[in-house]
C-alpha cells in the first residue's frame, strides 16, 4: 500500500463519526453527538504534542487531516508529509502556508492531497482527496455538517481554493519506495445486478468467495455466473465494508464505484 493509500483508507475508516457535545464517549462513532466540536481526533493529537495548545472544543476539520497522517505514519513523519515545519497547523491558512512555502500547492488534484476550500477569498474548511475523475473529486472531510463525511465536488467548482500535496515518496524514514508500472489501462465492466448471468458475475462471485463475504444466511457463494438472491445480500455487505458510513451505496448494485473500490482493495 502506498503513502497516499494508507492515508485515504484511513480517513475512509472514519466516515460516520460524529462531533461529540461534551468530552466524553470521545472513541465511540456517534454517541453523545452534538456540536460541542469535541473529538477523539484533537484528544489525540494534543497528547501526541502537535499544535500550540489544546485544540479540543474548536473547529476540527484540519485537525481531522492532521490525525489522519499522525495514525498512518506518526507525528514526525506525519508532519513532515503534509510539510508542516510549525505549531500552526490546526487552522487551514497555516496548512496551506506550509505546502506554498515548500512549492507543493496547485489547483490540480491528486488522490491524497490535502484540499482546501475558500469563502470569500479566505481558506476556510478542508479535507482529503480519496477520489480523482476527470470532473470531479471526491473528498472525505471532517467537520463537514458536524461529521466526518464523504463528498463530491466539480472540479471547477469555486468553492475549492486548491490542493496542498504531501510528501509521500520523499518522506524520509517510513516512506514507501515510489511505485512503479506499465502503461495506464482502462478495463471495462457491465454493471451488474439481480437477474444478471456470464462471466462477469462469476468474477464477482470469485472475488466475494476470496473475501469470504457470505450471503444473508451466512452461507459461502457459490460461483455459478447467476446474480440471484445470495450473491445481491453479499454485494450488500462488501458495500457496507467498502463505504462506511455512505448507505447510499448499499443498494446491491456493482457499478463503476463498486468495481473500482472493490477491485482497488484486492490486495
Amino acid at each position: 500500500m502506498s503513502n497516499a493509500a494508507a492515508v485515504v483508507s484511513i480517513a475512509l475508516a472514519e466516515v460516520g463519526y460524529k462531533e461529540k457535545a461534551s468530552n466524553a464517549s470521545l472513541d465511540l462513532a456517534s454517541a453523545n453527538a452534538g456540536t460541542g466540536n469535541w473529538t477523539k481526533y484533537a484528544r489525540d493529537l494534543f497528547s501526541a504534542g502537535y499544535y500550540n495548545g489544546n485544540k479540543n472544543g474548536y473547529a476540527w476539520c484540519d485537525v481531522f487531516v492532521d490525525w489522519c497522517f499522525y495514525k498512518a505514519f506518526g507525528k514526525t513523519e506525519g508532519q513532515l508529509a503534509e510539510c508542516q515545519t510549525g505549531t500552526l497547523g490546526a487552522a487551514c491558512p497555516y496548512s496551506a502556508g506550509y505546502y506554498k512555502a515548500q512549492g507543493r500547492y496547485d489547483k490540480t488534484p491528486k488522490v491524497g492531497d490535502q484540499v482546501f476550500f475558500q469563502q470569500n477569498g479566505s481558506l476556510v474548511h478542508t479535507g482529503i482527496v480519496v477520489e480523482v475523475t476527470s470532473s470531479q473529486i471526491v473528498t472525505v472531510e471532517g467537520n463537514s455538517s458536524n461529521m466526518v463525511k464523504k463528498n463530491t465536488y466539480s472540479r471547477s467548482s469555486s468553492y475549492i481554493g486548491g490542493y496542498g500535496h504531501p510528501k509521500y515518496t520523499e518522506t524520509a524514514g517510513t516512506a514507501a519506495p515510489a511505485e512503479k508500472y506499465g502503461k495506464e489501462l482502462t478495463v471495462k465492466a457491465h454493471e451488474l445486478s439481480s437477474g444478471c448471468r456470464g462471466a462477469e458475475v462469476k468474477t464477482l462471485q470469485r472475488i466475494l468467495y476470496a473475501r469470504n463475504v457470505r450471503d444473508g444466511a451466512g452461507r459461502a457463494i457459490e460461483v455459478d455466473g447467476d446474480f440471484g438472491a445470495c450473491t445481491g445480500q453479499a454485494v450488500v455487505k462488501l458495500q457496507k465494508t467498502l463505504f462506511p458510513g455512505d448507505s447510499s451505496q448499499w443498494d446491491g448494485v456493482v457499478g463503476a464505484e463498486t468495481w473500482a473500490a472493490m477491485l482497488a482493495k484486492l490486495w
